[in-house]
């Protein structure tokens, strides 16, 4: 049986507000679709494809620029300040995500990697130089990641040979950014604890069916 699965389009001049909605609506579809079809495996494989591009082409560019605060936990993009965690948890729910965003935001960074598992394997890493981070996603699939440092959280985009950090960072105060991970002054930790997004197909089946996370 052949199906047909929605994709996120790339979109211009719609609202963070119409993205949220857009990304609702697309949750369902594919959660009707989950539910009736026999080939359930294929609905969460195009779902993981669909989580990244909601991530990184919708949701996550609209925060570039969102100045950083410790206590920061605004909700609307450039307006406020946002604090790593707070980054994660609210990007992740407008993403489609069921979540607590105060509770995720306030777990350190070892309890909210393990939300983010779903009972998969958490990679820790310790006494890693940037370099040799850099290394370790370049042995990973493309896909969008979760990185949990000693004080701080983010995402990491590996895409071929290229892996970013996206986080807001806190150094300067200077808020959400997209930095070459090894020029990131910010990634430098004892310990990363990194969980896969969007090749994390636990984690997109709770995404597709609207189970919470925490």
């Amino acid at each position: 049986m052949k199906i047909t699965l929605p994709l996120f389009l790339l979109l211009f001049n719609v609202t963070y507000k119409e993205i949220k909605s857009i990304v609702i609506q697309n949750r369902i579809t594919y959660s009707n679709l989950y539910t009736t079809s026999i080939e359930k495996k294929k609905v969460i494989e195009k779902a993981q494809l669909e989580i990244k591009t909601i991530l990184i082409d919708q949701i996550i560019p609209n925060w570039y620029g969102t100045k950083w605060s410790f206590e920061g936990h605004t909700e609307i993009p450039k307006s406020g300040n946002i604090a790593c965690g707070y980054f994660v948890s609210t990007t992740l729910r407008d993403a489609g995500f069921k979540l607590n965003r105060y509770k995720l935001a306030q777990l350190n960074p070892l309890e909210e990697a393990k939300i983010m598992s779903c009972g998969e394997t958490i990679t820790t890493i310790k006494n890693s130089s940037l370099t040799e981070l850099k290394k370790h996603f370049l042995t990973l699939k493309d896909g969008i990641y979760f990185i949990g440092l000693d004080f701080h959280v983010g995402y990491i985009l590996k895409e071929q040979q290229n892996v970013y950090i996206i986080h807001s960072n806190y150094i300067n105060k200077q808020g959400v950014v997209k930095e070459n991970i090894e020029k990131s002054k910010a990634a430098s930790s004892s310990t990363y604890y990194i969980v896969p997004i969007s090749n994390n197909q636990k984690l997109i089946k709770k995404w597709i069916l609207n189970q919470s996370l925490n």
